[in-house]
């Protein structure tokens, strides 16, 4: 009968909707709103819209992110900031890696750092890279070190936040810059502009025309629901672990703060704010004691100062070179030393809920994978195992250097070496005496110290190879490095890469390096990892050979002025507009390559200087300004 009631609703007319086409014009772009009722639209037409006062611009894309995006975390950054600083002139920032926006991932209403962006030399090397290969340029760039508001562009309802800090923002990032962030960050996160923009793009996205169109209709005391977020926000990242302003744990009342703006935003008009009485979400018992864990080795402050700066921090809390050393086969290691005491309280408070019965068990077997997750599989401390993890040396990035490995061995491992040898020759003696029952204790534990012993011995030979040389193979087809190389970590490579390097020591424990260090040795396509310093240490032929080819390269190493003389002194008359009159790009060598190539290519640095001149001119028309002058080119094209 289902045929017989569909024709008999299309001659009742049940759903039908009688419109004026013409009155859907009122929306820009003309879309077929069928069922807004003339109220509706009245209202709609009367109302400002957000792109006609103010600019939303789509951001840059890196066409590598494991090259250009790293967490805050692997990147070294100690306090917010530190990721916010600048010059005197406002333009140029002071550190290579910065605020970087992409996709939501869910979060709405405030927009916390979890990437940063390489942005050295006001991003030399994406910008060669893009124009090398794309010839394109960084979308959005006149926007970047603006806080602005960003949306989601994937998903059926709109979820704006604004930026926590000034900084870039990528293509799935795409912002508003409003005056007015409070009072456009509420209506765009009203239900009303979700309902509109339903309508307006009724697919599973939205773009900037689609947010362009929406009404300014104000909400009332925007400014104190975004000073209200703000605080409950500060208050949570203060106690999310990876933050950059994370300082201890502690509960969150962010849930709640968000529940409330919401119903703030949608409330009846004249209606005052709802009452905030914030309601905290517990931190987990795991928070304890990987604060334990950080403070142990020197990675935040004992008296909740949060994030150290290994550099200049006073770290005398913490444990020497940031190695927990764990020994399985007794209990004489790191957790007797006094810098261990903030992770012996945590466990004494926050450990009963957990299976495992020891500390020091939970340590070597479990803590790390709930380690890795909380930091997004680029966790900080990293657990040197070996191969039944019976010893384990957890080290934290930020404390790494060429001579930690060295440390290990010479203040642990062969310490413990000594002592586990010494003590199954004092076993040997028993075997030899007439005591049965001795002999069958001794039996075991000379068993025991026989196991151990192979077992540090392997590991002392895997921290051996790798810090004086590097890992093996994994398999034989895998390509072997051409060079042998002390480790040498460098935070700008990522955890990723460093972590590769590093594989036979963490594969107890996690399984990724050991892949990493395959696509590092292979090198194809989008696994090409050549960028990195720590490619150029194994495989400097190969790597050198790329950077002679690719501008991009030769930027990351240091030999832009060797490989590319041309290319680099366009790059330099270009950022001496973007950052400031006289810059250089600056490497070894690159003073007499630039001397050199002047001497020897007069002309065409003459067509590169009008060149560049010309491309200011038409920014200067496009953006209402004044050109700003090219070094020997006068106004009227006349060489000064």
């Amino acid at each position: 009968e289902r045929t017989q009631r569909k024709r008999a609703a299309t001659l009742a007319g049940v759903g039908q909707y009688t419109f004026d086409v013409k009155a859907l014009r009122v929306v820009p772009e003309w879309p077929v709103v069928y069922w807004w009722d003339a109220s509706v639209l009245n209202r709609y037409g009367s109302s400002e819209k957000l792109g006609d006062c103010y600019p939303s611009r789509k951001g840059t894309w890196t066409s590598d992110n494991a090259r250009y995006l790293r967490f805050p975390a692997e990147a070294g950054v100690t306090r917010a900031l530190d990721v916010a600083g600048w010059t005197k002139s406002g333009r140029l920032p002071i550190n290579r890696w910065q605020p970087y926006v992409g996709g939501a991932k869910g979060e709405k209403w405030l927009d916390a750092v979890t990437e940063l962006i390489d942005w050295g030399s006001n991003g030399l090397s994406l910008k060669v890279l893009l124009d090398e290969k794309h010839g394109a340029y960084p979308q959005g760039t006149a926007f970047f070190f603006m806080v602005g508001i960003a949306f989601s562009q994937i998903g059926s309802s709109c979820m704006a936040r604004a930026h926590r800090f000034a900084g870039t923002f990528g293509g799935k990032g795409s912002s508003v810059f409003p005056e007015d962030v409070a009072g456009v960050l509420c209506v765009m996160n009203s239900q009303k502009s979700s309902s509109i923009l339903a309508s307006l793009n009724p697919g599973v996205g939205f773009e900037l025309g689609d947010v362009a169109r929406l009404p300014l209709v104000p909400v009332p005391c925007a400014d104190q629901i975004l000073d209200q977020l703000d605080s409950a926000f500060t208050t949570h990242e203060s106690h999310r672990e990876p933050s950059v302003e994370y300082t201890h744990p502690g509960p969150s009342p962010w849930n709640y703060a968000q529940d409330w703006a919401q119903t703030a935003v949608d409330r009846d008009e004249g209606t005052p704010l709802p009452p905030y009485e914030p309601v905290f979400d517990t931190e987990p018992p795991e928070d304890h004691l990987f604060h334990g864990l950080g403070v142990a080795l020197g990675r935040f402050g004992a008296d909740k100062q949060g994030i150290l700066d290994p550099n200049t921090a006073d770290l005398s809390h913490a444990l020497p070179h940031g190695i927990l050393f764990l020994n399985g086969a007794s209990q004489d290691d790191s957790l007797d030393h006094d810098a261990a005491a903030p992770l012996h309280a945590a466990w004494a408070s926050h450990g009963g809920g957990l299976s495992a019965k020891t500390l020091r068990t939970w340590l070597r077997k479990d803590a790390f994978e709930l380690h890795r997750k909380r930091y997004e599989g680029k966790p900080i401390h990293w657990p040197l195992s070996s191969a039944k993890k019976t010893f384990v040396a957890y080290i934290t990035i930020h404390r790494m250097t060429a001579d930690t490995l060295r440390h290990l061995l010479a203040q642990h491992l062969n310490p413990l070496r000594t002592v586990l040898a010494g003590q199954r020759d004092d076993v040997l003696s028993t075997l030899d005496s007439g005591d049965t029952t001795a002999k069958a204790a001794a039996n075991k534990r000379y068993g025991n110290l026989t196991t151990w012993l192979d077992e540090l011995d392997a590991f002392i030979t895997h921290v051996t190879d790798c810090a004086e040389n590097g890992p093996p193979q994994p398999t034989a087809k895998v390509p072997a490095r051409t060079q042998d190389a002390r480790y040498d970590p460098n935070l700008d490579d990522g955890v990723m890469i460093n972590s590769a390097a590093l594989w036979p020591l963490l594969e107890p424990q996690w399984k990724y390096p050991k892949k990493w260090w395959t696509e590092l040795a292979t090198a194809k396509g989008r696994k090409d990892y050549d960028w990195s310093h720590l490619a150029a240490k194994y495989w400097p032929e190969r790597v050198d050979e790329k950077c002679q080819k690719d501008p991009s390269l030769a930027v990351a190493h240091g030999c832009f002025w060797k490989y590319h003389p041309e290319r680099a002194y366009k790059w330099e008359l270009r950022l001496q507009d973007e950052i400031e009159a006289g810059f250089t790009i600056d490497e070894e060598g690159s003073d007499a390559a630039r001397e050199a190539w002047l001497q020897q290519n007069a002309e065409a640095a003459d067509e590169l200087r009008q060149a560049e001149w010309k491309r200011r001119v038409r920014k200067a028309k496009k953006d209402g300004g004044v050109a700003t002058p090219v070094p020997g080119v006068s106004v009227d094209g006349e060489l000064l």
